[in-house]
């Protein structure tokens, strides 16, 4: 389902991350998968932070979730 979800996502570059001052440790880190795109049969490499991931798999849930519960109401 995950993959489904990243293959509906849209593809961007990945953001920016601030500048750090001297001795201090990132937090952020760089995460990259193989995505495959709908109507493609070629996986291509997406490279984002670790959390724009969880940010991308939540939306995801959030979205199946929501058409789920849509489709389960009646029509009045």
């Amino acid at each position: 389902m995950l993959i489904t979800a990243l293959m509906l996502a849209q593809v961007t570059a990945p953001a920016a991350t601030p500048v750090q001052a001297k001795g201090e440790t990132p937090t952020a880190k760089v995460e990259c998968r193989m995505v495959q795109e709908a109507g493609s049969r070629i996986p291509t490499k997406v490279c984002r932070l670790d959390k724009e991931w969880e940010l991308l798999s939540k939306d995801a849930q959030d979205d199946m979730r929501s058409s789920r519960n849509s489709r389960s109401k009646p029509n009045n």
